[in-house]
């Protein structure tokens, strides 16, 4: 069965109310980013200040040593902070590119209709750390989180991966609602009520680094540039092997049913399927 692409509608950023609002949430992100390191600047000042003040011969006071206690416990503190908030900034960029390629890709009529085999898909998100590091409370992935989701069966459309986000947790139902990042006709996003096994945690930059790599020849979910949906493919270059300076970092695949061309996708898009049927 044909399916749409989701890059079938163009729209400059001030027309795209969720690009707009990404972008809000980015710049609102660098601010509060600016503002922590502002204060680690801060702190480190006022820790080699009290070091200086320090009588070597008398040693440190009691005083002094609480001080600087609390100050390597607010440092810890900002430090954390500050990484939380650069991997949450290149989350929403990864996001937003892929949403602005999507509104500008729409010449190519292969973005337009793609046949695949969504209904067959078992998948994992690479190796077992980084789908781990996302979960929390017995194994509950966080609200915000990125994921690749599987949208129920409907009438007259065919099941698809697609890019969305995570915005609550039904214990319950034991099932996620999640949001598509993109919009549809009616500039909607859209909400499914979707099963654990169906919701597939996106790796950040951070981890992904940390994960092995997916070697050659490996069969993959990926995201299709100018699409928010992932199809399947298999991996033809690792970023380790990638001396194109162009797409350093990324993976090429080849996705099926699209003319062996090979595409270059972000490594955070890349989702290694599962060895069990």
């Amino acid at each position: 069965m044909d399916r749409k692409s989701r890059a079938s509608r163009a729209a400059s950023l001030d027309e795209t109310n969720e690009e707009v609002n990404l972008w809000k949430q980015i710049c609102s992100s660098l601010l509060k980013l600016e503002n922590v390191q502002k204060e680690s600047e801060s702190i480190v000042t006022s820790v080699n200040k009290l070091h200086m003040s320090v009588d070597g011969g008398e040693g440190m006071s009691s005083s002094t040593s609480y001080k600087l206690k609390e100050l390597y416990s607010e440092g810890i503190s900002a430090s954390s902070t500050e990484s939380k908030t650069i991997t949450d900034v290149i989350e929403k960029l990864s996001v937003l590119i892929a949403l602005r390629n999507a509104s500008e890709n729409t010449s190519d009529p292969r973005r337009k209709k793609r046949k695949t085999e969504a209904d067959d898909l078992k998948i994992t998100s690479g190796p077992h750390a980084a789908k781990k590091s996302k979960l929390q409370n017995g194994g509950i992935i966080p609200i915000g989180t990125s994921v690749a989701a599987k949208q129920p069966k409907q009438k007259d459309k065919t099941e698809e991966w697609i890019l969305a986000a995570v915005i609550s947790y039904n214990s319950d139902k034991n099932k996620y609602h999640v949001e598509d990042v993109d919009q549809d006709e009616t500039g909607t996003r859209q909400k499914y009520l979707v099963p654990p096994k169906n919701v597939i945690p996106i790796p950040s930059v951070a981890e992904v680094r940390q994960m092995p790599e997916i070697s050659a020849h490996t069969d993959v979910l990926a995201l299709y540039p100018g699409t928010t949906c992932f199809y399947n493919a298999i991996v033809i270059t690792p970023p380790s092997k990638n001396k194109d300076a162009a797409s350093a970092g990324c993976y090429k695949v080849q996705f099926e049913d699209d003319n062996d061309e090979t595409k270059v996708v972000t490594a955070i898009h890349v989702l290694e399927k599962s060895k069990s049927k």
